[in-house]
């Protein structure tokens, strides 16, 4: 599982404004359609150290190496990683944060090594339990998990389903996402906002530049280093919106998220 796109995900949807706060198209509840959402085609990377560690990188700020030896490896910022053995070319991980469990997952190398299926089962912020299955196809490399890989297939949910947006006041408004508990309040004028939520890491910061009247630019940085960016833009009719975003350094491997009005 790609350790950012959760906290992505969460984040990635605050509206243009509006003249006031009252008529802002964008005010109401909204939910992820996942069968008109376009979420696969990102690549990350497994590269084989000398040392017999591997090296993770995804195009955004998460970069780190790991070994396969049951130990607990820093991946980002306040984030852990276990990888043990669990039978020929499969795997156990556990994710935590600041030292709590978060998720465990399942992974699974395909007898010919082209196919890796990536399993996980967790806990939100919320209280609810979460299962989602990535499976991923070998761009390059021939043995093992060292390689290139692209999600070939999205099953459950990867990142927040429901979204309540509002505006306190004409000019701002307040994105929250129920089950990460996350929250943002911003104007849409290029200031960096500090994000709010119990697993969201430390120093994680977003801007928002208008760019039309239903259309804005957001940009994620965490410790002042671009994340992940994208382009969210209100459908005609008012009733769903699209989020277009890719990690800092894959702009040509884009995913498309689109979220109705309930």
């Amino acid at each position: 599982m790609n350790a950012t796109r959760m906290i992505q995900c969460a984040l990635l949807a605050l509206p243009a404004g509006a003249a006031s706060a009252a008529d802002s198209p964008w005010n109401g509840t909204w939910k992820l359609d996942s069968a008109k959402s376009q979420l696969t085609g990102q690549t990350f990377s497994y590269t084989q150290r000398p040392n017999g560690m591997l090296h993770y990188e995804d195009g955004s700020t998460t970069s780190y190496d790991f070994g396969l030896d049951g130990k607990e490896y820093k991946t980002w910022t306040n984030r852990t990683s276990t990888w043990t053995a669990a039978g020929n070319n499969a795997w156990d991980r556990v994710i935590r944060i600041d030292g709590k469990v978060t998720a465990k997952g399942h992974i699974v190398l395909s007898a010919d090594g082209k196919t890796l299926t990536e399993t996980y089962t967790g806990t939100r912020p919320d209280g609810q339990e979460f299962h989602e299955e990535d499976v991923y196809s070998r761009m390059s490399g021939t043995d093992g998990l060292a390689g290139t890989w692209r999600a070939a297939k999205v099953t459950g949910p990867t990142g927040p389903q429901t979204f309540i947006i509002s505006s306190p006041a004409a000019g701002v408004l307040r994105y929250e996402i129920p089950d990460m508990k996350v929250s943002v309040e911003a104007h849409l004028d290029g200031t960096e906002y500090a994000v709010s939520g119990p697993e969201v890491p430390p120093g994680m910061t977003i801007s928002f530049k208008r760019i039309s009247a239903k259309s804005i630019r957001y940009t994620m940085k965490v410790n002042g280093k671009t994340d992940n960016m994208g382009v969210q833009t209100i459908a005609r009719d008012g009733a769903s919106f699209r989020d277009v975003n890719w990690n800092a350094q894959r702009e040509n491997e884009k995913t498309t998220a689109i979220y109705v009005k309930q």
